[in-house]
């Protein structure tokens, strides 16, 4: 059954339910038929008990009954009719097949109700009797009304075997019906496998016709076009990952290679070399963060980059990333402050939250010469809140929706002169995930930025206190 297209298996079963359906059926009319049967033919013997009687009634003895009954009942198309006395004696008989001995024992127990028996009278075949003791003039007598159930029974016979005939065909027919319905039905069904087939990298801008989106079939279409426009937008996003990919890795060998062909074309003085080398390896430390970027990516997205899940006191990681980038702001001629909500801790690993904080941290440094950086963490119904703040140059509305893309960059110039390949963020937005948390920006052109990392919180925070971090350097 599971090797048949679902075509030949709904038909079967539909073929199968409906030979069930009509076994059924027809069982039940013969039934009904039969006991039709009995209910009708009693009735007419119970019709004919009574006429029976009324004849008993008028006769004023036996003779002037036989002869009367003789008259009336002596011939009839359809019934039998017997009557005899207490001693068994024959009154009136209309057919002489009968024993009346045979009758007289098997007849029936005698009662003024009429009663019915079946019996089986040797050649004659099955007969249904009625049995009843009526008074008349003369004393009571047994009155016995006989018909043949053979006439009926041959037609209840020839009824089953039309049905026993018409039932196979009738399966047949449904068979054929159910067949080509069910083709009708998976007709789109064919549709929906023959694009499905002819999609491929190539063309995955195709879609799939939906006829009506509210049936099954519909709706199946509809996710396999959803499904088709993710993969699209997937296969599009490796796209351009792999061609900026290739670029940013590009840049950097082709410095080393034209300083490393540079040096080695003439002598040159130690200095020289030395101004070189520092190329060379500055140069080579910008291809290896690219290449842990890239690495950390790619295994955040294939799910095996596991994150710990212990305890991590938020406060100590926001004053180590601010130690850290301290040098930085002194460079940058920028003010560093911290605000941190003592006590406040998140389940996680340490490690990925300070390279979360770090690159974060670390744009907005850059992105605020001569300002201000402000860190906070606040706990927010039962969120630990960290904001970063800078009073920098902020972010146009149009790059908004892209600043958490790989390899975008709102500035491509001004990133390529810091070392930035445009993945800090999106390494810090996967990280973030990975807590079951969510990352934000607010900016203002001219204004300034804010960073928001929001992260389930574990214990109680204190009131906040203020840490803060000044490095004041001359403003030219």
């Amino acid at each position: 059954m599971t090797r048949l297209s679902i075509r030949w298996r709904l038909t079967l079963w539909y073929g199968v339910s409906l030979a069930v359906l009509l076994c059924g059926f027809c069982l039940i009319l013969m039934l009904l038929m039969r006991q039709q049967v009995f209910v009708r033919t009693d009735a007419g013997l119970r019709e004919e008990v009574k006429e029976l009687g009324v004849e008993l009634g008028l006769a004023e003895n036996a003779a002037a009954f036989k002869s009367a009954a003789t008259a009336r009942f002596g011939h009839h198309e359809f019934y039998d009719f017997l009557v005899s006395d207490d001693e068994g004696r024959a009154a009136f008989a209309s057919s002489d097949r009968f024993a009346l001995d045979e009758l007289s024992t098997r007849g029936g127990s005698v009662s003024t109700d009429v009663v019915f028996t079946t019996l089986q009278l040797g050649e004659l075949g099955p007969y249904r009797i009625a049995t009843a003791s009526l008074p008349s003039q003369f004393g009571r007598m047994k009155v016995q009304v006989l018909r043949s159930l053979t006439p009926l029974y041959s037609d209840l016979q020839a009824l089953q075997w039309v049905m026993t005939g018409l039932l196979p065909i009738g399966v047949l027919l449904a068979l054929a019906v159910g067949h080509f319905l069910a083709g009708r039905a998976l007709a789109p069904v064919q549709h929906v496998v023959d694009v499905a087939n002819a999609i491929d990298i190539t063309c995955l801008d195709r879609r799939i016709h939906v006829a009506n989106p509210h049936d099954e079939i519909g709706r199946l279409s509809l996710a396999l076009n959803s499904l088709i426009l993710r993969l699209e937008q997937a296969v599009s996003e490796i796209r351009r990952f792999t061609a900026d990919a290739s670029h940013e890795i590009r840049t950097p060998l082709a410095v080393l290679r034209a300083e490393a062909e540079a040096t080695l074309r003439s002598s040159r003085s130690p200095e020289e070399y030395a101004r070189a080398l520092r190329v060379i390896v500055d140069e080579a430390a910008r291809l290896g963060r690219l290449a842990d970027q890239l690495l950390h990516l790619s295994r955040y997205d294939a799910g095996i980059l596991q994150c710990a899940h212990e305890s991590v006191a938020l406060e100590a990681l926001l004053q180590d990333v601010s130690e850290q980038l301290q040098s930085l702001a002194a460079d940058r001629q920028v003010t560093l402050h911290c605000e941190l909500n003592a006590g406040c801790e998140v389940l996680g690993d340490d490690i990925r939250l300070s390279q979360v904080f770090f690159n974060i941290v670390e744009n907005a440094i850059k992105h605020t010469p001569g300002g201000e950086v402000t860190i906070r963490l606040r706990l927010i119904d039962q969120w630990a809140v960290v904001d970063v703040e800078d009073n920098g140059e902020g972010i146009p509305d149009p790059a908004l929706p892209h600043v958490f893309e790989r390899f975008y960059r709102v500035d491509s110039s001004r990133q390529r002169e810091s070392g930035g390949a445009g993945l800090g963020l999106s390494i810090a937005r996967a990280a973030v995930l990975a807590h079951q948390g969510t990352i934000d920006i607010r900016s203002q052109v001219g204004v300034g930025t804010i960073v928001t990392v929001r992260l389930p919180a574990v214990g109680t925070a204190v009131p906040i206190a203020v840490n803060e971090h000044p490095t004041v350097a001359s403003r030219n």
